[in-house]
C-alpha cells in the first residue's frame, strides 16, 4: 500500500509519529502527572509529621535523664 510516496505514505507516517507521541505522553503521566504528584505530596505529608514526632519524643528523652 505504501510506495514511499505520496498522501498515504505521509499520513501512515504521521499515524506513527502521533502513535509514539501517544505512548510518551501516557508514561510521562504515569511517572509525574497528577495523581502520582498528589500521592507523593501525601507520602510527604506523612513522612514529615513522622519526623515531628520522632523529634519531640527525642526532645523529652533527653529532658527526662
Amino acid at each position: 500500500m505504501s510506495d514511499k510516496k505520496g498522501t498515504y505514505y505521509e499520513i501512515e507516517q504521521l499515524e506513527k509519529r502521533v502513535k509514539k507521541l501517544e505512548e510518551t505522553l501516557e508514561f510521562f503521566m504515569e511517572q509525574w502527572g497528577p495523581d502520582t504528584q498528589r500521592k507523593r505530596d501525601e507520602r510527604d505529608r506523612r513522612w514529615d509529621e513522622m519526623v515531628r514526632v520522632l523529634t519531640v519524643q527525642e526532645r523529652n528523652k533527653k529532658g527526662r535523664i
